[in-house]
């Protein structure tokens, strides 16, 4: 029998975790968040230092406006599938006049548009948010869906393995730090788990080559799954 047709004849599961990961899969942010700071990456609110050199698996993305009051988000305009990010114009609160000041003293607007990355660890599949609404962090995640859709017109199920890191960016202040979320390898998405005897859950691997240089630069297997 394949494999495709053992994974079709498996017992379908119905002890209640797929309906409640499906509460997760409506948040904007899941798992732990992730933040970025002055050239280095945090977790959680009690900013937990992220090791350097730690690699996650970036399996999806969204944006929204997002309003805080108070230094609390209070709502969220998510953009919806295929359709652009309202323009700053079209919200509520326009009036300057009515905005909290920010760190700098200023009037700061309540609407902050901002970009959400979904990373999974691909050995624990601990679920991690990186949130950002800087300019540095935008560009960051816009360049990553640009390389990502390069790499979906030859393998369409291609998601990276990112690595946390950091790059320069020149301000009107002086050189700064930028956050970068640099591919250093390819996974296919589509779910595959092999049930080799009860309580044992083994994922398919993933395997790294060598390309035929001999320079010893990766070359991933896309013909390879991950669980999630």
């Amino acid at each position: 029998m394949s494999e495709l047709a053992k994974r079709e004849s498996a017992p379908i599961f119905t002890d209640g975790w797929d309906d409640t990961a499906a509460e997760a899969e409506s948040r904007v942010i899941r798992g732990s968040l992730l933040k970025f700071s002055e050239g280095r990456w945090y977790i959680g609110t009690e900013n937990e230092p992220v090791k350097e050199g730690r690699q996650l698996v970036a399996v999806a993305n969204s944006a929204a406006w997002v309003k805080w009051q108070g230094g609390k988000p209070v709502e969220y305009r998510v953009r919806e599938p295929g359709v652009r990010l309202p323009e700053r114009e079209e919200l509520d609160d326009c009036d300057r006049a009515s905005w909290e000041n920010g760190s700098d003293g200023q009037p700061r607007d309540p609407w902050q548009s901002t970009r959400f990355v979904h990373l999974i660890d691909p050995q624990t599949a601990e679920a991690f948010t990186f949130s950002t609404s800087s300019g540095g962090g935008i560009d960051c995640v816009v360049n990553l869906a640009d390389q990502i859709m390069r790499m979906r017109s030859k393998h369409p199920n291609a998601v990276p393995l990112v690595e946390l890191g950091a790059a320069p960016m020149r301000t009107k202040h002086g050189l700064k730090s930028k956050p970068m979320l640099r591919v250093v390898g390819w996974r296919n998405a589509v779910v595959s788990v092999v049930i080799e005897q009860p309580g044992q859950v083994l994922p398919a691997p993933v395997t790294t080559a060598t390309s035929a240089s001999g320079q010893g630069k990766p070359v991933n297997d896309m013909d390879d799954d991950i669980p999630f």
